[in-house]
């Protein structure tokens, strides 16, 4: 083997023990997640991936904190959603107090659907009731239906009602932003939905991306995206 062969190898093994000094903590939080691991070398690999991935990077291109991605980690597994399949991801909103950026775990609808079902209760989503005056968009209402031991059809446990000037994500010129602009009836209705599934399937802490708002832009508020 010659000296360069050498150089490269001890360089693979720091860099492997250094993965593995790093992710090692992280690993017991993955538990279940990952399915298609077949060693552990490949199991913090994919944590690694994880980590920028969800979490991405810094203004700066910087990884964020190995604090950060174990803080979601527990989130997801307090919550039993898996960030590899996409039911739970990150983003990081403005802090003004702390004048820095403070880690969100969002969930996707799909995710809160999947929270929902659990209790073993919610059978599914109603069709969304659209108001609107003229082409202007006022509200969307929507609603949840579960399913009960004694009942042999399901029934509509709430509705949410989400008001377009509440949850309308805005830039500095008070124009719609980004997908408002684009499908705000598609925003407006997982607004809704969110809320109804929370209040109706006893869900507590956790969000949709649609709902933050207009500083929950990765970052400092900006004027669009």
């Amino acid at each position: 083997m010659t000296q360069q062969e050498i150089t490269k190898r001890d360089e693979k093994r720091a860099l492997q023990v250094a993965l593995k000094n790093q992710y090692e903590p992280v690993v017991p939080l993955a538990k279940g997640m990952i399915s298609n691991a077949e060693n552990e070398k490949q199991t913090l690999s994919l944590i690694a991936t994880l980590h920028k991935s969800v979490l991405g990077l810094t203004k700066t291109g910087e990884m964020r904190p190995i604090g950060d991605l174990r803080v979601f980690m527990a989130i997801a597994n307090q919550y039993g959603l898996n960030p590899f399949k996409k039911e739970i991801y990150a983003t990081y909103i403005w802090d003004s107090n702390r004048r820095g950026e403070e880690l969100m775990p969002i969930v996707s609808i799909h995710g809160l659907r999947k929270l929902a079902r659990k209790g073993g209760v919610y059978t599914h989503t109603g069709a969304a009731e659209v108001k609107k005056d003229g082409d202007k968009l006022l509200s969307v209402t929507v609603p949840v239906f579960g399913r009960w031991d004694n009942t042999s059809t399901p029934i509509e446990v709430t509705r949410y009602t989400a008001y377009y000037d509440e949850f309308v994500r805005t830039n500095r010129e008070g124009q719609p932003m980004s997908n408002w602009r684009t499908m705000p009836i598609v925003m407006l209705t997982k607004c809704a939905e969110a809320n109804a599934l929370r209040a109706g399937f006893d869900i507590a802490g956790i969000y949709v991306e649609e709902e933050l708002t207009a500083n929950a832009n990765n970052g400092e508020e900006s004027d669009d995206e």
